[in-house]
């Protein structure tokens, strides 16, 4: 199988990542494990949910708490993209990432603590990195249930918390 192919057929992974961070978010009140840190996860402003073709994107504060969102998980819509908020500590990220390939935009890090050019620069190198980091581990968490023998437990739990927020 060329790489073109094997790409187009693990597309939904990216999506059921996505999804499985908006269940793990909302059960946990956004808190993960990440590289030995504890640390908030939050959708913040934009949020795309999509099944066979049909899609709707939500704009709003907090779009996984509105009766859109909730009724278009019930439906069986994942999602597609989404603009999360991460937490760290004093460190704030924000980011865009799209479900199918998994590509991150419009980053934005933390405040920067260095005075100097160059320090600079490299602070803002490192803590996209750390980002980055944090998205990588996120991600190995979800395929390590994904591809185990967890996986039955996590879908079950994702339908009952599904049914949970029903609007």
């Amino acid at each position: 199988m060329d790489i073109i192919n094997r790409i187009n057929t693990t597309t939904y992974l990216g999506r059921e990542f996505l999804t499985w961070l908006w269940y793990r978010s909302a059960v946990g009140n956004g808190i993960f494990h990440v590289n030995n840190n504890q640390m908030e996860v939050w959708f913040d402003r934009k949020l795309t949910l999509a099944i066979e073709g049909e899609s709707m994107t939500i704009k709003a504060d907090n779009p996984t708490e509105t009766s859109e969102s909730q009724a278009s998980a019930i439906a069986g819509k994942v999602v597609t993209d989404a603009t999360l908020r991460i937490v760290d500590g004093q460190k704030q990220w924000t980011l865009s990432i799209k479900g199918d390939s998994l590509g991150i935009s419009g980053v934005k890090i933390p405040a920067l603590l260095s005075r100097e050019d160059d320090d600079q620069l490299y602070e803002r190198f490192m803590l996209i990195e750390e980002m980055e980091d944090i998205m990588r581990d996120l991600f190995r968490q979800f395929i390590a249930i994904r591809t185990g023998g967890e996986w039955g437990d996590e879908l079950e739990g994702i339908r009952a918390w599904i049914h949970r927020i029903s609007p």
